[in-house]
């Protein structure tokens, strides 16, 4: 078990800027994870180096030290269940792993994802966490504290004030794939699918992870701001709407969300798209479909499940539909792992049914997603825990970055509209490269 007098933890009396202080470990050298959120409620943890890793393995997942030595294994076909007993097995309740896990668990991201294992939830050297205003440090390390000290030293080429945006597949061909879809869709494969976009985007000088997540924070404060260092030097960055599932103790929380339009150039205008969201039949049937299939998710774990919604969330640049779904889970409550587990992928991100939308997806869409509509988030060992579905973002390297950005598809989807969606979300974190 990760012991307790090794989770050494104290009240900070100053706030740092959690930003600040995981750019300065990463020019430092050290491996880096951010998750986020700017409010009242929320819970943000900024993760400095390594103790112990939790990590996809053949057959299962696996427990390795600072080393990178395998010290415990737990098989699974299902590696976000294996990662809940390996999990429950090992960790004291003041324990604290940060990280995520791609869209295909099950499976090793390839390609440009290589820095990136299927699932990856770290117990770091040194973890600051900020709650309801009041900030924590956690060492799990001897010496670990000292990391707060660091400053930013690295010297860096001039930073991009410009991108050449390349799509990595011709737009005409993903509309064409979209209109196959929705022909595989009215035949009655499948009732939703996703189909997402990636394209890459050059600097002219270099794109620091640091300075996206902090142009993220400040253009979508309610969203969910993260950074994770790959292993191979690149960085998934981005900020994401949508929360998988929060646990506190005997309650969860998901507030799952489909169907979108841009915001307007005025309040009247954005009244006016809203209610264009709102009356829109392919929106409602999307949102439909999602909402529905969370709350039966969350079912089988609770007492009682209640939904509120939908209603129309707004951000920076985009409206969409969002339901909140509240369950009291039964005791003992399922930690927040196990109920990812059930959760992932929502037809949010993948579609409905799960197999035919994959198998849609496998054949259609021409990329791979890594850990884009993935999760990213933290646990505790009392099995509390807060997940994002890792949208709205980009990997990125030292002067380009992959973006990755998708829309729900439905029997009667306009294929251009949904190729304009995408464009939109784009926007997201193109304005925030440089």
């Amino acid at each position: 078990m990760i012991a307790a007098t090794k989770i050494r933890g104290r009240e900070l009396d100053r706030t740092p800027d959690l930003v600040d202080l995981v750019t300065a470990a990463r020019d430092a050298g050290h491996e880096v994870m951010l998750i986020e959120r700017p409010m009242p409620d929320a819970v943000s943890v900024a993760a400095i180096g390594r103790a112990l890793d939790i990590v996809a393995a053949p057959g299962g997942v696996a427990v390795e030290n600072a080393d990178g030595k395998t010290i415990d294994f737990e098989p699974g076909e299902s590696r976000l269940l294996a990662a809940s007993r390996l999990w429950r097995r090992i960790a004291s309740s003041d324990a604290l792993a940060v990280g995520g896990f791609a869209y295909r668990p099950d499976r090793e991201p390839g390609g440009a994802w290589s820095g990136f294992p299927a699932l990856l939830f770290r117990v770091p050297a040194l973890a600051v966490m900020r709650r309801r205003g009041r900030t924590f440090v956690v060492a799990a390390t001897d010496g670990a504290e000292a990391l707060l000290d660091l400053n930013a030293t690295a010297v860096r080429a001039p930073s991009a004030r410009k991108v050449d945006v390349t799509p990595v597949r011709n737009p005409v061909a993903w509309t064409a794939a979209v209109e196959s879809a929705t022909g595989r869709l009215r035949a009655g494969i499948a009732e939703k699918v996703v189909l997402a976009r990636e394209v890459i985007a050059h600097g002219d000088g270099v794109i620091a992870a640091g300075a996206v997540v902090r142009s993220l924070r400040a253009a979508y404060p309610s969203c969910f701001a993260y950074l994770i260092s790959g292993a191979d030097g690149t960085a998934f960055a981005g900020a994401s709407p949508e929360l998988l599932v929060r646990r506190a103790g005997p309650r969860a929380f998901a507030q799952p969300m489909a169907g979108s339009v841009a915001r307007g150039a005025s309040e009247a205008e954005d009244e006016r798209l809203a209610d264009t969201l709102v009356q829109s039949n392919k929106d409602a049937d999307e949102h439909r479909v999602v909402s529905q299939f969370v709350a039966g998710a969350l079912g089988p774990f609770s007492s009682s499940v209640s939904s509120r919604g939908p209603e129309v969330v707004r951000f920076t640049n985009i409206q969409h539909l969002a339901t909140s779904v509240s369950a009291e889970l039964n005791h003992p409550a399922a930690d927040a792992l196990t109920l990812a587990a059930a959760l992932h992928p929502t037809p949010a991100v993948g579609g409905w049914p799960r197999e035919a939308a994959d198998a849609l997806i496998d054949e259609l869409e021409g990329m791979e997603r890594g850990w884009y509509a993935g999760a990213v988030g933290w646990i505790d060992g009392r099995g509390d825990g807060e997940l994002a579905i890792a949208l709205r973002c980009g990997l990125l390297w030292e002067d380009g970055a992959r973006l990755y950005a998708g829309v729900g598809v439905m029997p009667d989807s306009d294929p251009a509209r949904e190729l304009e969606e995408t464009e939109l979300k784009f926007k997201a974190l193109l304005t925030a490269l440089v």
